[in-house]
């Protein structure tokens, strides 16, 4: 028995560990919640969106092999940058805000961790991403007027170490921590009370 245990599990390693070495891209997507109304004030402040990738490493995840060891890297397709400034923009055009380099108000971002990890269980793996980003509220004279530190998780079980599982975890991180941002009165305010100050 131990013997036939042994070989299957030679031939299995392998087998998934082909697909595990083979470098992966996948696409991150963002939509804005569909039932949100613009806030009042909005239509006249304009938001110029500036992000900044200051992640430790270029991919977003790796693949595991069965023995739990981290093997080809997993990347987005677009620049993290570019993807978490579209989600911002998004939300904000939802709430009835105008984007554009020539914004009155500054939004800037700092994106410090992005990415997933693979964890391994008994049955199903899950892929576990995490996302911390700085996000600043300033003028068009460059005074700030709101500051936060957001880390956000992404979860969804994995059978397979795939590009597409590390993006669907990483897509809910990103999720969760623009909707922590959002629901910050606060930064909503900010937002408002920068653009009257910049005009």
């Amino acid at each position: 028995m131990l013997r036939k245990s042994l070989i299957a599990t030679l031939i299995i390693v392998p087998a998934l560990s082909g697909c595990a070495i083979t470098t992966a891209t996948t696409p991150l997507t963002y939509q804005a919640p569909a039932n949100l109304t613009a806030l009042p004030g909005a239509k006249n402040v304009v938001v110029h969106v500036v992000v900044k990738n200051e992640k430790k490493h270029k991919w977003i995840g790796r693949k595991k092999d069965t023995l739990d060891i981290s093997l080809a890297p997993i990347y987005a397709k677009e620049p993290i940058s570019t993807t978490v400034r579209d989600a911002i923009e998004k939300e904000l055009v939802a709430r009835g805000f105008g984007t554009g380099s020539n914004g009155h108000v500054v939004v800037d971002a700092t994106v410090k961790e992005l990415h997933n990890a693979f964890e391994m269980g008994l049955v199903e793996g899950e892929a576990v991403a995490k996302l911390n980003m700085e996000v600043a509220v300033l003028t068009t004279g460059g005074k700030e007027v709101f500051s936060k530190d957001i880390t956000a998780r992404g979860e969804t079980g994995a059978m397979l170490t795939s590009g597409h599982n590390a993006g669907v975890a990483v897509d809910r991180a990103l999720q969760a921590g623009i909707k922590t941002l959002f629901d910050d009165p606060a930064f909503m305010q900010a937002l408002l009370t920068a653009g009257k100050k910049s005009r």
